[in-house]
């Protein structure tokens, strides 16, 4: 495969891809992150786990290459457990295990039985497809899964040298690791759980047990845990799964109340817990999982010198925002980042940072937004309004900001679409859903319009210039809160102001926008502010339940002319008012 060379010379162009849950695609041109989205985008399949031919498709014509134009690809999954290290503490997992209950043994095979044929097949599916489209089998650069989670929090952090943190349901053996990361020298690992003993596996099985879908509905049960309190439910969840603190590690016992599988049913917590309300199960499974992880990390860099340290997160785990409080507030922890696009629906992008680092000669490869995905032109939106026979009109450049700014003030919610859309689960101010935060009960209101749960929060948006007001703790440098991957309690002015952005618990999950970032939200806000008061308004994605993010004018069209939304301000026009 040659470089390409269209008006200039590039050292390297590396493709990435996954086809892991949220499959997707990834392209690094010169260590500089050019284009990165998820296949859900384009087949509207929330999460789906199919090899990711439209995201590969798209990031390749978005930047005018064709497949004899790449120099490899890169996959962050389905390597496979390392043999020198992973296998035998899994196997040394497993004899524990059958130790302490016999007949856990053989669950411990079936586990890697299953976890083998599944990669191996999800591996040869990526193969086959990449030949189809033209990519060499040579090509391709199998990277460890949890490796490829914690490249992407190290080199899209803005730091140069921290700790990596990267905790999930499984990946080639493991479930969490830790690493010392350097510009430098790179990634070293310092210690690492097998798939045995699981925190995301854990947080899944009680997923399923409170009556939600594992792997898709976690972010639920951390919503729902707020509304509960302390009872006898924790100590039943521990039975399974716990930190051990005499020996610093996290343990599991596979039988009635653990097993290593996110779908799990165990039949001891279906018993034990019957009598509790899921408020306290999902309260002591939230709680657990804290002290857990919390305690892994402390044992292992408590004793370091210098003890502050920058942390680095990322995996599935790392979506649980009261979870990385928490770390945040461990007293060795100085500053803290979790990549934006933190679950699996990243490994494309660490795939390809893997592939990338060692011809770029760094370990850096910065982030400092997420609008890397998909953007429209105001011809193709214009088209889009005229199909469906939309009323709309267009704007001067900069207008949009003031008539949103309008129509929140006036009480209305605002579709929000403008620009390239975001790399992650979350809306960043690219596709999404505006709507005031100084009403206490728009969020019930917001939630039955939009098919949401009703209990689940919603995210203010503020500005930098605000935040201090409004989130205690919250600092400049906090890249985190740049992608609402961190969650602060709340000023008692901002309870005052903000009522419908604040949980139950006091807290608060926000995007602090930059205006360098996003001028079109920065000024939104701003302009909120001035005419209401109010220094923050909610922000959630572009959206119905259970539906991936919008991607394309013509499904933000259909939204408003649904009645999802009162007002739509998409590229160059506004429609709805």
């Amino acid at each position: 495969m040659g470089n390409i060379n269209r008006g200039g010379s590039y050292k390297s162009v590396i493709l990435g891809v996954c086809n892991a849950p949220d499959s997707g695609a990834a392209l690094i041109v010169d260590g500089r992150i050019m284009a990165a989205v998820n296949e859900e985008r384009f087949t509207r399949s929330k999460l789906t786990d199919a090899f990711p031919e439209q995201s590969i498709a798209w990031v390749l014509e978005s930047n005018g290459l064709h497949a004899d134009e790449i120099d490899a690809v890169g996959c962050g999954a389905w390597r496979g457990p390392d043999p020198a290290t992973t296998l035998p503490r899994l196997a040394a997992d497993a004899r524990g295990q059958e130790q302490r209950t016999p007949g856990a043994g053989a669950v411990c095979e079936h586990r890697a039985h299953v976890s083998a044929s599944r990669d191996a097949a999800k591996k040869e599916e990526l193969i086959q497809g990449l030949s189809r489209m033209g990519f060499a089998p040579e090509a391709i650069k199998f990277c460890d899964h949890h490796k490829s989670h914690a490249l992407t929090a190290f080199c899209c952090s803005p730091f140069n040298r921290s700790v990596v943190l990267t905790a999930d349901g499984r990946g080639d053996g493991r479930s969490v690791t830790l690493w010392d990361a350097d510009n430098a020298a790179g990634l070293r690992l310092i210690d690492f759980c097998t798939e045995l003993n699981s925190p995301g596996a854990f947080f899944g099985f009680v997923t399923k047990l409170l009556g939600f879908s594992p792997m898709h509905h976690e972010g639920k049960v951390a919503g729902l845990a707020a509304h509960g309190r302390l009872t006898d439910a924790y100590d039943i969840l521990k039975k399974g799964f716990y930190f051990d603190p005499e020996t610093g590690s996290i343990r599991t016992r596979i039988g009635d109340y653990y097993q290593p599988f996110m779908a799990a049913q165990p039949p001891g917590l279906a018993r034990d817990l019957a009598q509790f309300s899921r408020e306290d199960i999902a309260w002591a499974a939230q709680r657990i999982l804290e002290q857990t992880l919390c305690g892994f990390l402390m044992r292992r860099i408590g004793r370091r010198t210098p003890r502050s340290v920058d942390l680095c997160l990322a995996g599935g785990c790392a979506a649980n925002v009261k979870l990385n409080m928490e770390l945040l507030a461990l007293p060795p922890v100085r500053n803290f980042y979790v990549f934006p696009h933190m679950g699996d629906g990243g490994n494309a992008l660490g795939g390809a940072l893997n592939a990338a680092m060692p011809l770029s000669g760094s370990f850096k490869c910065e982030m400092p937004h997420a609008y890397l995905g998909p953007a429209y032109d105001d011809a193709d939106i214009r088209a889009a309004l005229e199909r469906h026979g939309a009323d709309f009109r267009a704007l001067a450049p900069g207008q949009a900001a003031e008539i949103a700014a309008g129509q929140l003030a006036a009480g209305r919610v605002v579709g929000w679409f403008q620009g390239r859309m975001e790399y992650g689960p979350r809306a960043l101010g690219a596709r999404s859903i505006l709507a005031p935060a100084a009403d206490p009960a728009l969020p019930h209101a917001l939630n039955r319009r939009l098919e949401r749960s009703e209990f689940m929060p919603f995210a203010p948006v503020t500005t930098d210039a605000l935040a201090p007001k409004c989130f205690a703790g919250w600092r400049p440098d906090h890249a985190a809160a740049r992608f609402m991957t961190l969650c602060y309690p709340c000023t008692d002015y901002f309870k005052q102001k903000c009522p419908a952005a604040v949980h139950v618990d006091g807290t608060a999950r926000p995007q602090v926008v930059f205006r360098d970032h996003n001028s079109g939200l920065y000024d939104t806000v701003r302009l909120v502010h001035e005419r209401t008061g109010a220094p923050a308004i909610i922000n959630t994605s572009f959206n119905r339940h259970e539906e991936p993010i919008v991607n394309t004018p013509d499904q933000a069209v259909r939204a408003l002319q649904q009645g999802w939304i009162d007002v739509l301000l998409i590229g160059g026009f506004a429609a709805g008012l």
